[in-house]
């Protein structure tokens, strides 16, 4: 079943309702995820040349929700979260997205350990 909160924000984000599609795993997940992530780190990119903390405060909470789905089909092993972090201060939302995925595998390895 699709992410009905990255559904709707996939489909916010690109301006136009995504289509599903099922992966290997069997379950089904909305298109776009991507390419909302990628808009999402231009608009972060853009508030923070101008100093717009809000923008910036809403946009990482925004670039939280996708994190789930694209560890599960390998974004960050195509493209590190250190890569993202270190690529010379060029690209601050780039760099923000790979320390909002160390959090959320930090935080998932802790709920794992905890369950344990």
């Amino acid at each position: 079943m699709t992410d009905p909160k990255l559904a709707e924000l996939n489909s916010s984000t690109m301006g136009v309702q995504m289509p599903e599609i099922k992966l290997a795993d069997g379950s089904t997940v909305q298109t776009g995820t991507v390419g909302a992530l990628l808009l999402n780190t231009r608009a972060y990119n853009k508030a923070h040349a101008e100093g717009d903390e809000a923008t910036m405060a809403e946009l990482r909470e925004i670039m939280k929700i996708p994190l789930s789905l694209l560890d599960r089909v390998g974004l960050f092993e195509l493209f590190t979260p250190e890569e993202w972090i270190n690529d010379g201060g060029k690209n601050e939302g780039r760099r923000v997205v790979g320390k909002l995925f160390l959090e959320y595998k930090e935080a998932k390895e802790n709920s794992n350990m905890s369950k344990e």
